[in-house]
């Protein structure tokens, strides 16, 4: 095996979501294992806020630690014209793009007197890496990343809802500058691995877990405490759209049976295109009297975690998600019963680890009698379903994902070939 590299490139260009929470636990382990960083993401002062509340203050082992650099990202932009075939925009997009990232990444190396050995992609999605073959022959830098939504294993010939198109890894990953990539979900790695040629990592799907610090973190959960005036409280949070299953969240709440329950939405809301849906979510946020929200980004992880912990049972009955989500992670941290959709990974981790209570996608009467059956005695649920909530967070923990990101950076040149 390759020596670990000396310093790492890491870079992410969105900022919503989980996106900052990973992009920090990276930074975390690359520090831990003794790696600079050179960090670039849309907002590093918000990265840089982040990375000086988790890192240990004290002790001598920080000393050994690697240090972060932060910076901002500048990413091409896409152009788009009438006489330009999409997918001549693509690539002339992707070799932009990627390009450019490696001009940023070598200038700031050269004015902090760093040797850049790799770049970390935090988050690997089809669409922006579908052409990167295209880059190569502008490109130095060995690179390894996260391949976060391996839609083309778990849903076989499944296009991808973005670009129409069925994922190719192969052609995506086959180049030579690409070491070898991680997964989260831990059920495809050999398949994935056989079919790009490289290794490939399972990271536990991790969660920043720290509970409210200052009185500001806990204004919302406070507010939906005092919404839901002791009745249970069931959640969906995140980067709420149409997958995350908000109008059969939203379908429950109107139902009759539903009146002694709070729903709580909170994250920013991405309104469906189609007219009908878009009213469906509008009078069920007018009309229904035990429907609480906050439908904008929630202001960091303290304060996302005191509304997760505020609730009875957390909703993740999401519609075509074949991937892991670190709803799920958090629902174990803080033991509170998660109801998912059936089918692909989460349902499978839910009945290995007897989590919460599996439902048919789509299916607002399902999720509605399932909440119920939580709720009408959680306690009775609980002794009677026996949850393995801290098998699953020993499986998801830092030390097994910082072990996985040592072992796909040790696959890249000690040295990288960057000053050519």
């Amino acid at each position: 095996m390759n020596k670990q590299p000396k310093t790492v490139a890491l870079v992410d260009w969105y900022w919503a979501g989980h996106h900052p929470m990973y992009f920090n636990h990276f930074i975390m382990a690359l520090e831990e294992l003794g790696i600079d960083v050179l960090a670039f993401c849309p907002d590093p002062a918000e990265a840089e806020q982040t990375a000086n509340e988790t890192r240990p203050a004290t002790g001598a082992a920080i000393a050994n630690f690697g240090r972060t650099q932060f910076h901002k990202i500048r990413v091409a932009n896409r152009r788009f014209g009438y006489l330009r075939p999409a997918r001549i925009g693509a690539i002339d997009w992707t070799i932009r793009h990627f390009a450019g990232i490696e001009n940023q990444v070598r200038q700031c190396a050269q004015e902090s007197g760093r040797i850049v050995d790799a770049i970390y992609y935090a988050c690997i999605y089809d669409w922006d890496f579908e052409w990167i073959r295209f880059s190569e022959p502008f490109l130095r830098f060995p690179w390894v990343g996260l391949y976060l939504q391996a839609i083309s294993y778990r849903m076989p010939g499944q296009p991808n809802p973005l670009t129409g198109k069925v994922p190719s890894p192969k052609q995506m990953f086959g180049g030579r500058l690409c070491k070898g990539i991680d997964l989260l979900d831990e059920g495809i790695v050999n398949q994935v691995a056989q079919t790009i040629g490289k290794p490939v990592m399972a990271l536990p799907d991790l969660v920043d877990a720290r509970r409210a610090g200052r009185a500001e973190d806990r204004v919302l959960s406070e507010n939906l405490k005092r919404f839901a005036d002791g009745r249970p409280i069931v959640g969906l949070f995140g980067h709420l759209k149409k997958s995350k299953g908000i109008l059969s969240f939203l379908e429950a709440a109107r139902m009759p049976g539903a009146s002694g329950i709070c729903f709580a939405l909170a994250g920013e809301l991405v309104w469906p295109s189609g007219e009908g849906e878009r009213n469906r979510i509008e009078r069920a946020l007018a009309e229904c009297p035990n429907v609480w929200n906050h439908l904008a980004r929630v202001p960091g992880e303290r304060p996302l975690n005191e509304l997760m912990a505020a609730c009875d049972v957390l909703c993740a009955a999401y519609l075509d998600f074949p991937h892991s989500s670190a709803i799920q992670s958090k629902a174990a941290v803080f033991e509170k019963p998660l109801i998912v959709s059936e089918g692909y990974l989460m349902a499978e981790r839910t009945r290995r680890f007897r989590m919460g209570e599996i439902v048919p996608q789509d299916d607002a009467v399902a999720l509605l009698e399932a909440i119920l059956r939580i709720t009408k005695d959680s306690a009775a649920w609980v002794a009677e379903n026996c949850p393995h909530w801290a098998e699953y967070t020993r499986e998801h923990s830092f030390e097994r994902f910082k072990t996985n990101v040592a072992k796909v950076l040790a696959l890249t040149p000690e040295t990288a070939d960057c000053e050519s």
